[in-house]
């Protein structure tokens, strides 16, 4: 949609409406919007589809023209944890019918099948607490076709061809939106204002929002450099379908990804030699695809076609800050790293979730900034250093040298890569499983146990699934279904037995009229789910109450399980939007819940 259509199909009030016709605007400004997110990428749609599924408004601006950008490079490969995020959203089938699936893969030296190389993706199904085991590979523009859609479902199109020119922020506390901001129509050569709450940087490595924010990139660029191709081939090399990659002598640890339209990503070492060899100006799609044959020895490789190439550095490099003021960083523009563990759209993700609900509640006047926004820049700082450090390691191992952490090691860095990426806590950690804020303080969000511990998980982690049982029917659904990400949070009532349990029961019954007192705008904070150990024909005769919110059971144990629920006194999971762990309490801790939200909310 043009800026012209965009201009006619705002209302006044805020609310859209289709345009039926096209006449040339004579305004000099937008109605105002809750966000305005600059970069129309992965990240940054995704940030305004989940504004305007939480019930703000957001507008998204992109300065080139993305509508027509052909498909080709960049992101390829979303872990399980970004998987479940975008499930619970509503957004992941439309990428599941264009991309491909993965559980498993091979490394190969030498032309046969060895430990080592990607690890940390093969044996997907090992991962018992998702039933997102597998990776899924597509291309990175058509992720942002499918997010683009979604965004654009909800009334809210992406004005392409845009570009921030500069930003004020008001000083008046009045100003219900204190951010003017000038844009540029890049086709129609017009600037106009938008006025908006907050900006949201979403513009990549070279950030203009960050820069002109006078926000430090802070980090390195090595020496190394690697090559990246898509490509329609032939090879003997066995599943081919699969998440794969060699060990190569010349081209270090190189990539074998498949791809949407059965295309494959590959990716390899631009070493020294081949650097004497060539020279960097000097790398032809021929001499790319010469040099891929030699890193994928023994096996053959015939290319049909390429679509795309490069060559480039790698670093790492983080924002000193991912919030200044009223601008708040999102994915490549507050981190860059290499793509040697698939980290940048994953990392990005993250990012974006634990974002988007936290800004909707301060937009919508409901949580403290204070809280929320910053809480937000001290979690994901925090678990972006460890991505940053772990890059660190893994990019330098993969282009044959030693870091710092294995100097004085004798082996190999391939075999140092094997025994990296076979860390269990370095696997979860990469695939998203492992991501924990539990060690972020101040700790409002994720309140730590008072007096002993009600359950095996903690706040600060990643809420696991579980399988549930519909009453009546007995189908199957998951926990992660049950609790879709709508910006409320979820207050999960595991009861345990409920025969064992019912004074502490009458007592949370108590607790749960106290918070309405407190919050009489419930509905648009969070909502109830019961899960009740066992099975039964009545959720009010299993509990011999009425039940909170929508009742499953719990006919296994297994939801129980997960969280680590003793089912002979049962308890209170306070799952954040984001789906990580908020707060666990008793069923007869008093005041619990209330303070709990009286941290972070707004009377």
């Amino acid at each position: 949609m043009t800026r012209d259509a965009f201009l006619i199909s705002w209302k006044s009030d805020g609310s859209y409406s289709k345009p039926t016709t096209m006449p040339q605007p004579t305004e000099s400004s937008l109605p105002p919007v809750d966000v305005l997110i600059v970069g129309g990428g992965p990240i940054g749609l995704l940030t305004g589809l989940q504004l305007a599924r939480f019930g703000c408004k957001p507008l998204v601006i992109e300065k080139e023209d993305k509508a027509s950008a052909p498909v080709y490079g960049r992101a390829t490969t979303l872990w399980p944890r970004s998987l479940e995020l975008y499930d619970q959203l509503d957004v992941l089938d439309p990428l599941l019918q264009k991309g491909v699936t993965t559980q498993t893969g091979f490394n190969f030296r030498d032309g046969k099948a060895a430990p080592g190389g990607l690890v940390f993706g093969y044996g997907m199904n090992k991962h018992g607490d998702t039933s997102h085991n597998y990776s899924l590979h597509l291309r990175q523009r058509l992720t942002e076709r499918a997010f683009e859609s979604v965004l654009n479902s909800y009334g809210f199109p992406v004005l392409h061809q845009h570009f921030i020119e500069s930003w004020t922020d008001s000083e008046d506390p009045a100003d219900i939106y204190p951010v003017k901001c000038r844009v540029r129509d890049l086709v129609n050569n017009l600037s106009y204002t938008v006025k908006c709450k907050y900006v949201v940087g979403a513009d990549g490595g070279k950030s203009f929002v960050r820069k002109t924010a006078g926000i430090a990139f802070v980090g390195e660029r090595t020496t190394s450099k690697w090559i990246r191709m898509d490509a329609l081939i032939k090879t003997d090399m066995p599943s081919p379908r699969t998440l794969n990659s060699v060990q190569s002598d010349s081209h270090g640890l190189v990539l074998f990804c498949p791809i949407d339209e059965g295309k494959t990503r590959i990716g390899y070492v631009f070493s020294e030699a081949l650097r004497e060899k060539y020279g960097e100006e000097n790398i032809t799609v021929e001499v790319a695809k010469d040099e891929a044959k030699k890193a994928l020895h023994p096996f053959s490789l015939e290319f049909e076609s390429v679509d795309w190439f490069t060559l480039y550095g790698i670093g790492q490099c983080m924002a000193e800050t991912f919030v200044k003021d009223r601008v708040i960083l999102v994915g490549d523009a507050c981190h860059t790293h290499s793509s040697g563990s698939a980290q940048g759209l994953n990392t990005g993700t993250l990012d974006s979730v634990n974002l988007a609900w936290k800004l909707a509640l301060v937009c919508k006047g409901l949580g403290s900034p204070e809280v929320l926004i910053q809480s937000y820049n001290e979690e994901r700082k925090a678990g972006v250093q460890q991505v940053i450090d772990n890059d660190a390691i893994i990019s330098t191992l993969i282009s044959g040298k030693l870091p710092p952490r294995f100097q004085g090691r004798t082996e190999s860095p391939r075999d140092l890569l094997t025994e990296w990426f076979d860390n269990a806590k370095v696997q979860a950690f990469t695939l998203g499983l492992g991501v924990s804020y539990s060690t972020v303080t101040p700790s409002v969000l994720n309140r730590p146990f008072h007096g002993p511990p009600l359950a095996t998980i903690h706040p600060g982690e990643r809420g696991p699934d579980a399988v549930l049982s519909r009453m009546g029917t007995n189908e199957l659904t998951r926990l992660h279904r049950v609790l879709s990400n709508t910006g409320k949070f979820h207050i999960v009532v595991f009861t345990g037995y409920p025969a064992f349990n019912q004074a502490r029961l009458t007592s949370f019954r108590a607790e749960t009229q106290a918070l309405a007192k407190l919050l009489p705008n419930e509905n648009e904070i969070f909502q109830y789910t019961t899960v009740i150990a066992g099975s039964g024909i009545s959720a009010v005769e299993s509990l011999l109450q009425e039940p909170w919110g929508m009742t499953w059971f719990d006919h296994s144990g297994a939801a129980h399980t997960a969280y680590g629920v003793d089912r002979g006194a049962g308890a209170v999971v306070v799952l954040r939007p984001d789906g990580w762990v908020g707060a666990i309490v008793g069923l007869d801790e008093k005041a619990a819940l209330c303070r709990y939200f009286s941290a972070f909310l707004l009377a």
